[in-house]
């Protein structure tokens, strides 16, 4: 894929990680090749043509769309938030350990 977007394998990856955003000439490109338009490509799905028409289904739509990545993201965050928390007790060990290891090093120091 990469080679037929004319892109670098590496920007390819980065690319499809997430970890670069594509740009618009490369959204349209990749998109042809797959048999997709630039939204489904972006977004995953693309309202119909009569859904184009119809305003409020169309602000549905929208507002779905909107639910569905902020129910996607607060699962993310609780996860991130679980992660955090795990350093964050694992940082409080390391800080006790390295505490007990500094007194056993002094005792050790008195008894020389």
């Amino acid at each position: 894929m990469a080679e037929e977007l004319g892109v670098g394998r590496t920007s390819y990856v980065a690319f499809e990680s997430g970890h670069v955003r594509l740009f618009h000439q490369l959204v349209g490109r990749m998109a042809d090749r797959l048999g997709l338009t630039p939204e489904e490509l972006l977004f995953g799905t693309r309202p119909d043509e009569g859904l184009l028409r119809d305003q409020a289904a169309l602000d549905e739509w929208k507002r779905a769309t909107v639910t569905e990545y902020e129910q996607r993201l607060a699962a993310l965050q609780e996860k991130l938030d679980a992660k955090n928390q795990i350093i964050e007790t694992q940082q409080m060990t390391i800080r006790s350990l390295n505490e007990s290891n500094q007194y056993l090093i002094s005792q050790l120091r008195k008894n020389e």
